[in-house]
């Protein structure tokens, strides 16, 4: 079973009261050489204001790390058209807190603030706090030391080596991927839940951390100039093209005939993510379409069906998270949940039936609310083909069924 891209890694976040952390945040810890506040508009920096060197920078040495990371959702978190609409309209500084993480860290004049979770943002980080409920992080920027979970790593000419064996645990990966928003009557509403799903699924319980599927590793030298080969993770945290997500979704598909109808059974396993799918902040989608196709490729009939989870306002209306107050459903596919979707076209007496999976960005209610178009993206599609006449009810030479895999 071929598997379907159908996640994507852009987490975004918001709190009510800045002054306060929120639930799930990133909370700074501190040291006796970094502190840091997770408000960006009441940053308790560290005193002289510490460096953070652009991406590009980092990239002399880096040149493939940079190569993969400049493709990942981390290099846009700041300013994703979807992320600057919501955050826009929220009106609220603590997005920033994930989405730019070096706001509250540096001088905001720094390159590397607008660069989102750009390489500082990550390998400052000395530590990770143990609060199951809350990841807490602890950053050193002052000393132009870089974290990473190598401990024999050597100090080199542009910056020191530190040790943080924490980069290797899925802690590191939930300070922002995990979210919930307070309500006015003192409850919350969970938004983003992929840490809490992680936990939860056999991955958490075997730990299989999220790192082992979105930065697969590979023995390479990990900067230009340096003699040993290390196993270095790939920082596309997708992939270059989204490759790596291809291992969540399965699909088999099948094609019969039903009582003068062309009946479609779809079959989507949730079989290699440790989370829900469609993963991130609601109102993703996974689209499902079932086309009827003429012999010379002309569309007949045409179904659509759509996986994910939807927020709503006092009146029901679908609305972005910041603006709701109640989950009106949840129907994304669950780690190891296998989900059968059902379809009945009229069809033409011989041709095919396409079968394609997508991701969406964001549903259509969403994407007109904001004023921002949905991104969307093809994750594959099968073609089963047929042919026969029409006799009664029935498709000759049309098989009873037909199994496909892309």
């Amino acid at each position: 079973m071929r598997s379907l891209q159908v996640t994507a890694l852009l987490a975004f976040t918001f709190a009510c009261d800045p002054s306060t952390p929120r639930e799930g945040s990133p909370r700074a810890g501190t040291n006796p050489e970094a502190s840091a506040s997770p408000s960006p508009d009441k940053p308790s920096l560290e005193t002289p204001r510490a460096r953070a060197f652009p991406a590009d920078r980092c990239g002399d040495c880096h040149g493939m790390l940079h190569a993969e990371w400049k493709t990942s959702a981390h290099a846009r978190a700041r300013r994703s058209p979807l992320y600057v609409a919501m955050r826009d309209r929220s009106k609220n500084p603590v997005c920033e807190v994930c989405h730019a993480p070096l706001a509250g860290l540096t001088d905001p004049a720094e390159l590397s603030v607008d660069e989102g979770v750009t390489c500082e943002a990550c390998h400052a980080i000395r530590d990770v706090g143990d609060n199951a409920a809350e990841p807490q992080y602890t950053f050193d920027l002052q000393g132009n030391r870089k974290f990473g979970p190598y401990c024999d790593a050597k100090d080199n000419y542009f910056h020191k080596m530190g040790c943080a064996p924490a980069f290797r645990d899925a802690r590191v990966c939930g300070g922002c991927h995990a979210f919930s928003m307070p309500l006015a009557n003192g409850k919350s509403l969970p938004i983003i839940t992929e840490f809490a799903e992680w936990r939860a699924s056999s991955f958490g319980v075997s730990g299989t951390a999220c790192q082992e599927c979105h930065m697969p590793a590979e023995t390479t030298h990990a900067a230009t100039g340096t003699e040993r080969k290390v196993r270095v993770a790939h920082h596309g945290f997708m992939g270059e093209k989204g490759e790596i997500v291809q291992k969540a979704l399965g699909i088999v598909a099948s094609a019969a005939d039903h009582a003068g109808k062309l009946a479609v059974s779809v079959v989507l396993k949730n079989e290699g993510a440790g989370h829900a799918v469609p993963a991130g902040v609601p109102g993703r989608q996974v689209v499902v379409r079932v086309q009827a196709l003429d012999e010379k490729g002309r569309a007949q009939a045409r179904e659509e069906r759509t996986i994910g989870r939807v927020l709503v306002d006092e009146s029901g209306r679908e609305v972005p998270f910041y603006a709701a107050i109640a989950e009106k459903r949840d129907e994304r596919i669950t780690p190891g949940e296998t989900r059968t979707l059902a379809f009945e076209l009229d069809a033409p007496r011989s041709g095919s039936v396409v079968i394609e999976v997508a991701w969406r960005s964001a549903s259509p209610a969403l994407a007109e609310a904001l004023g921002v178009p949905a991104e969307e993206r093809s994750m594959g599609k099968i073609e089963i083909p047929f042919g026969g006449q029409r006799t009664g009810k029935g498709r000759e030479h049309l098989p009873k069924t037909v199994v496909a895999r892309p």
